[in-house]
């Protein structure tokens, strides 16, 4: 795991508040690479955001690459935070003989916890171009692989676990994969595209009654999918 900051001691000069510092460098540089991208984000301009001088950012990451990477990990490791409980909640009850119902309940409840974070969650609203970009591979490289594995994957291997599971055992894991994708993926216009989203709908905002309704919709489409998905003797 990347360290996202460093400090030495006062004898040895430099910096001390280590913490509050690097913290606040990484906050300016997910506004300002989500903003203007890897390329157009200079490491002068996140030093002047974040209330530091440019020698700060090498002190704490190195280069620019190591505040990207250091960005890349902040995010993962809040989201994971977040999402943990509910997908290791969802694991165990793999690990037992859960009927139709409960398998499905539990796909719209990790589903939900995922809609929460996106939508509601105000730390995402710095994040969310810095998180579309990742995704369409617009950083380096290694960071996006950071993503896939300790986010997406864990996502994708429970969710299409249940899947597999409502399916029976002549599913493929690849079909069961991509009904995964495509239905969590619902959620994503609103995510990725918030701003294109609502205006298509002529809201001004998600308002509570607003994600309110659409994720009524969402789940209902989800159990309805789900549901056809499911082997009859």
């Amino acid at each position: 795991m990347t360290t996202i900051h460093r400090r030495r001691p006062a004898s040895e000069g430099g910096y001390t508040c280590g913490d509050e510092t690097s913290a606040r460098i990484i906050e300016a540089a997910l506004n300002l690479f989500g903003e203007r991208g890897y390329d157009g984000a200079s490491t002068r301009d996140i030093a002047e955001l974040a209330g530091v001088n440019a020698p700060a950012l090498n002190y704490y990451f190195k280069n620019k690459e190591g505040v990207y990477r250091a960005c890349t990990e902040y995010m993962v490791e809040r989201i994971w935070d977040y999402l943990a409980p509910t997908i290791e909640a969802a694991q165990a009850q793999l690990g037992g003989r859960p009927d139709s119902e409960q398998l499905i309940e539990t796909f719209c409840a990790v589903q939900s916890k995922i809609a929460e974070f996106m939508l509601l969650s105000n730390r995402t609203n710095s994040w969310r171009k810095f998180y579309a970009r990742e995704q369409a591979g617009l950083g380096p490289s290694a960071n996006e692989e950071v993503v896939s594995q300790r986010i997406g994957q864990r996502i994708i291997g429970v969710t299409s676990g249940i899947i597999s599971r409502l399916m029976g055992p002549g599913a493929s894991d690849e079909e069961c994969s991509l009904r995964s994708m495509t239905l969590t993926g619902q959620l994503l216009p609103f995510h990725l595209t918030r701003n294109s989203s609502l205006k298509s709908l002529g809201w001004d905002a998600l308002t509570p009654e607003r994600y309110a309704l659409l994720m009524k919709i969402v789940r209902e489409q989800t159990e309805t999918l789900l549901r056809g998905l499911i082997k009859t003797p």
